[in-house]
């Protein structure tokens, strides 16, 4: 018997995520910072470099690898993939998605996310206060312009 359920493809992903990222110290001789601009990426996505426009709170988002899988526009950050919603809106998103807000959400995540920060990307307190931040302020810039679009 063959039993299918909703969060395989979600596992699959995660896995394909898991095994491309591999452990231990890398054996090429890029930088650090080369390997956290391109994280690796499960076979079957389709390989691209995220385009950003230099915004400087972008910089935090690129280390961590968050663009392989979210655009945020509001930084003029474009991802190759777009699986996940664009992080520009995150700050509002997250409590009508997930009915909680970013600060709590973050720290303890649901879904797909509660693997992706789980296993493959480590915030400490610093990084997601600064993530948090930057959201929040993405979300009262969108309020001082008006732009409820996104």
């Amino acid at each position: 018997m063959i039993v299918r359920h909703r969060f395989v493809p979600v596992l699959l992903f995660a896995a394909a995520l898991l095994g491309c990222r591999g452990s231990g110290t890398p054996k090429s001789s890029a930088s650090a910072s080369q390997v956290a601009a391109q994280p690796a990426l499960p076979p079957g996505l389709p390989a691209g470099e995220v385009q950003s426009s230099g915004d400087p709170r972008a910089a935090i988002f690129l280390a961590k690898g968050c663009p392989q899988c979210h655009s945020i526009s509001g930084l003029g950050v474009k991802s190759p993939n777009e699986i996940g919603p664009d992080l520009t809106v995150a700050y509002s998103d997250v409590r009508n998605r997930f009915n909680t807000t970013l600060e709590n959400f973050l720290p303890n995540p649901t879904g797909t996310m509660q693997m992706v920060l789980g296993q493959l990307i480590k915030l400490t307190p610093v990084e997601r206060d600064s993530i948090i931040h930057i959201l929040k302020r993405l979300h009262d810039e969108q309020d001082e312009h008006g732009d409820h679009s996104r």
